[in-house]
């Protein structure tokens, strides 16, 4: 977890301009680079709810009836641990969306062809004046969606329901 820590205390855009850079910018980078950066929120609350639910008393039980750990692991610290990471999961998406978008403002994304709302703002900014609507229609697709993760994400709190 000290590995963990340290990831969190570095911005996520510091973490994958510095990736990006380093190594050339491309989809399958930009991939790792996101997901390695995503990483670290679900090390996190996957062990903090591992290290909560063990201490319960269905689990104590378990163990004490010479369960092996692997079957405990399934049976009683996945149900309780998934909806969790179903939320996590919704909220990182939206924070993806708008990293992978200023990464490729920047330059550093997914490379042309492939379309990117940052790229369409970023080439758009040459237009503000004329043709607003081209600056506003690809920023207002950005918030759309990571607003709509969002809410999904909050859609699966309010719903979650521990299996304890």
């Amino acid at each position: 977890m000290g590995g963990v820590d340290l990831m969190l205390s570095f911005p996520s855009l510091l973490l994958g301009l510095a990736a990006v850079t380093v190594f050339s910018p491309s989809t399958t980078t930009l991939i790792a680079v996101l997901s390695f950066v995503s990483l670290p929120h679900f090390a996190r609350i996957v062990r903090a709810r591992c290290l909560e639910v063990r201490e319960l008393e269905f689990v104590l039980s378990a163990r004490i009836s010479g369960v092996p750990s692997f079957m405990i692991v399934l049976k009683h610290l996945l149900p309780n641990v998934l909806p969790l990471m179903m939320v996590q999961l919704a909220n990182s998406a939206a924070i993806v969306i708008l990293l992978e978008s200023a990464l490729s403002y920047l330059g550093l994304g997914v490379q042309p062809p492939t379309p990117s709302w940052g790229r369409m703002i970023a080439e758009a900014q040459n237009y503000l004046t004329d043709s607003p609507w081209l600056v506003l229609g690809a920023g207002g697709a950005l918030l759309l969606s990571s607003v709509a993760w969002g809410l999904i994400g909050e859609g699966f709190a309010i719903s979650r329901r521990s299996v304890v």
